[in-house]
């Protein structure tokens, strides 16, 4: 019989794995008791993970009255407008809010960031390098990791300068965990999010600039995004854009500051060695641990025993499927090595997901941390860490996973 989940145990939170093993060793998904009292399906092999985000039997579209119950408020209908994003839709909704944003996030319009990207990280590194001066240890997480992300989105949305404060702090209260706030402190910033985008798209509308998402707002290909949807976008590519990239750095430091080795060699090899740090980082340390919940259409075999019925919410551990030792040999291991050109090349790992929801920002989460990361560890060589790695709390849940502290000092 399989322990309850409970993804919000610390200990859990820090280390998962031996738990995704045990159900992996149950078979291709396995139904798991939750601490609510209802139950769930975890896919967790590589091959079934794969085949599951490819299957259109299994539906993004949340059930009617999903989530709890609660009185309405402006910050309740703040996080309502997510429910419109396309994480949460199938065809024909999903195609066509998929078309407009890739068109938005092409190759040459992401590339186009780099020098951007470079200034931002320089200026965070040399804060990061006086607030050391100052205070003997930072952390990396709140220095670094975390500001990173939220300004380079801050780019890709086209929010003034003098905003982008403003939004990093209403960012860090949503992403924070409710007790390490003031009672109100996060719903107030639901709240001014809100508000901000509804008149930033109105902004865009009258005066757009050469912002990525200037480009959606104007766009009327195929009907263009209402305003409704609009809304919805921003928010997901706020919360994709930081969430993700922010768990993606904090888990390199870590364990370049733990793999000494691996450190050394990213800094003798250049950027092919330091892009195989970034990819066994997406794979070893997977930025979002869990997809976004789905729900069978109708009865599903996955065969090896797993049959699930229809209407029952199946959740993919991509963090799971990234260490099948089917695929990946010695998968607990950091080896960037398996992801450099010459050799045999691991498997691809699924940190971005598969299928028709694989992440659009994937390509700008990769050239954010192929940037920051050399910058960051050649301005300050002397980097060391400032407590026991295995007492760092991560971030609880199964959605995302990465470190929640990373302190530093110098050596």
């Amino acid at each position: 019989m399989l322990d309850h989940l409970n993804p919000a145990d610390p200990g859990f939170a820090r280390d998962p794995y031996p738990y995704y093993a045990r159900l992996r060793a149950q078979g291709p998904a396995a139904r798991v008791p939750l601490t609510n009292g209802t139950h769930a399906w975890l896919v967790t092999g590589y091959d079934q993970a794969r085949a599951v985000l490819s299957d259109p039997r299994f539906s993004n579209v949340p059930p009617q009255g999903a989530g709890r119950p609660g009185p309405d408020s402006p910050a309740r209908r703040a996080r309502g407008c997510l429910a419109r994003h396309m994480l949460n839709s199938d065809a024909p909704d999903h195609p066509r809010l998929r078309r407009l944003t890739t068109a938005t996030f092409t190759p040459r319009r992401v590339d186009a960031l780099r020098p951007r990207i470079e200034h931002l990280a320089d200026g965070l590194v040399t804060e990061l390098a006086g607030e050391l001066d100052r205070h003997g240890t930072v952390d990396l997480v709140d220095a670094f990791a975390f500001p990173l992300p939220v300004l380079v989105i801050g780019e890709v949305l086209g929010v003034p300068e003098a905003d982008r404060a403003d939004l990093r702090e209403w960012t860090y209260r949503v992403g924070s965990p409710a007790d390490a706030l003031e009672p109100g402190a996060v719903d107030e910033a639901w709240t001014r999010l809100h508000a901000y985008f509804t008149h930033l798209i109105g902004h865009k509308r009258e005066s757009p600039g050469d912002d990525l998402f200037s480009t959606l707002v104007h766009d009327a290909s195929e009907g263009g995004l209402d305003d409704g949807e609009l809304l919805a976008m921003a928010f997901l590519l706020l919360f994709a854009g930081y969430e993700t990239t922010m768990n993606l750095l904090a888990s390199a430091t870590l364990m370049l500051l733990t793999h000494e080795e691996e450190l050394d060699a990213a800094r003798r090899g250049g950027p092919g060695r330091w892009a195989a740090v970034v990819e066994e980082t997406l794979r070893h340390g997977s930025p979002l641990e869990g997809t976004t919940w789905r729900r069978t259409t109708e009865r599903v075999d996955l065969g090896g025993g797993a049959v699930i019925p229809a209407e029952d919410s199946v959740l993919v551990v991509l963090a799971a499927a990234n260490r099948d030792p089917g695929h990946f040999p010695a998968p607990d291991d950091f080896r960037p090595a398996r992801y450099l050109p010459e050799g045999r090349r691991a498997a691809p790992h699924l940190a971005f997901g598969h299928g028709p929801h694989f992440c659009l920002g994937s390509r700008l989460g990769r050239l954010e941390a192929a940037v920051a990361l050399p910058r960051l560890f050649d301005a300050l060589p002397g980097l060391a860490l400032a407590a026991d790695p295995a007492e760092l709390p991560y971030r609880p849940g199964l959605l995302v996973r990465g470190p929640r502290r990373v302190p530093v000092r110098r050596r």
